[in-house]
């Protein structure tokens, strides 16, 4: 989720339900990029000057795990951001043992499962209302 929605309630109140599940589901280290909690680390494509921040990162075991929370963007310059993201999020975690997972608010499905079919991302995609 790029920075600007990230200062919505909204978004605080997601968060807060993505750390619940993550602490539920026995993941640790949970670090996110909200008020509280330790901010994961960035990571940075060069190639591309871009600077990448998680929403949220936890492990299982020596597995390292992705979060992120999916908020619909028509905005194509955004988009090609949010996949470049989620790519680079998606190789990394496979690199640690874990996976990419989308936490994905009610109207934001259809569009999110577009984008990992379209571009080829393997992700997990978890409706926000099933937590």
């Amino acid at each position: 989720m790029l920075y600007t929605q990230k200062e919505t309630q909204d978004y605080d109140t997601y968060a807060e339900q993505i750390v619940h599940y993550a602490e539920r589901s026995g993941f640790e280290d949970i670090k996110a990029d909200f008020n509280g909690y330790d901010s994961p680390a960035s990571l940075t494509m060069v190639n591309r000057g871009l600077k990448l921040t998680p929403d949220f990162t936890a492990k299982r075991g020596d597995n390292k795990y992705y979060f992120e929370l999916v908020v619909k963007d028509k905005d194509e310059e955004d988009q090609s951001r949010l996949v470049s993201k989620w790519k680079a999020l998606e190789s990394i975690a496979k690199m640690k043992g874990g996976k990419l997972r989308l936490f994905v608010p009610h109207g934001s499905y259809k569009y999110a499962a577009d984008l990992i079919q379209s571009h080829d991302i393997d992700a997990q995609l978890m409706k926000m209302s099933d937590l």
